[in-house]
Formats: structure tokens, sequence, C-alpha cells
């Protein structure tokens, strides 16, 4: 249980992490980088980095749960290639929509569709 407590602190780390380095970068007066946060802008951001990679993760996790069951269905157990293939491209797929799509946590987003599947 150690290492899922980790992973999720890994994760916070990483959003903390981007919205202090865009407030580090407003700092150094570069125009057209970083952005300066407020107290409660930061907050919702931090929330919405937060849930909102839990909330993709927990989607998709549900998705690939339901693929698997129906790949378990129509597949011999000799055929098990696929449903690693689909995991693995479920967890690359999972940690790019939330963070270059959505703007959201990636690697909560992929702990949680672990956690799921």
């Amino acid at each position: 249980h150690i290492g899922g407590e980790s992973l999720l602190n890994d994760g916070s780390a990483m959003v903390f992490y981007n919205i202090f380095s865009a407030l580090y970068l407003t700092e150094l007066g570069v125009p057209g980088v970083g952005h300066q946060y407020t107290t409660g802008e930061g907050f919702a951001l931090f929330f919405r980095m937060a849930f909102g990679g839990a909330a993709i993760g927990l989607a998709a996790g549900i998705a690939e749960v339901s693929f698997l069951y129906l790949l378990n269905k129509r597949l011999s157990a000799e055929e098990n290639v696929v449903q690693v293939a689909s995991t693995i491209t479920m967890a690359y797929l999972t940690y790019y929509v939330a963070d270059a799509i959505c703007g959201t946590s990636g690697v909560i987003a992929t702990l949680t569709c672990g956690v799921i599947t």
C-alpha cells in the first residue's frame, strides 16, 4: 500500500511543480511566459488538475475493464497478448488525453486508471 501512496504523492508533486514553475517564470519577467496566480486561483487549479485527472482515469479504467471483459469472452486463453497490449495502450492513451488534451494531471489519471484496471 505504500507504493500506491507514493505514486499519488508523485502526482500531487507534479501538479504543484506546474503551478510553481508558472509563478517562477512570471517572476523572471519574460513576456508571454508563466502566469501569475492568486491564492484562490492556485487552489482552483490544483483541484482541477488533481480531480480532473482522477475523473479521466476513472473513465478510462471503466472503459478498459469493459473492453477486457469483452475480450475475455471472445478470445481464448492463448491469445492474452491482445489483453496486455490493450492495457499498455490504455495507460499511454490515458496519460496523453489527461495531460495534453484536457490540461489535467496525466500522472494521477494513469494511476487511477491502473487502480481501476
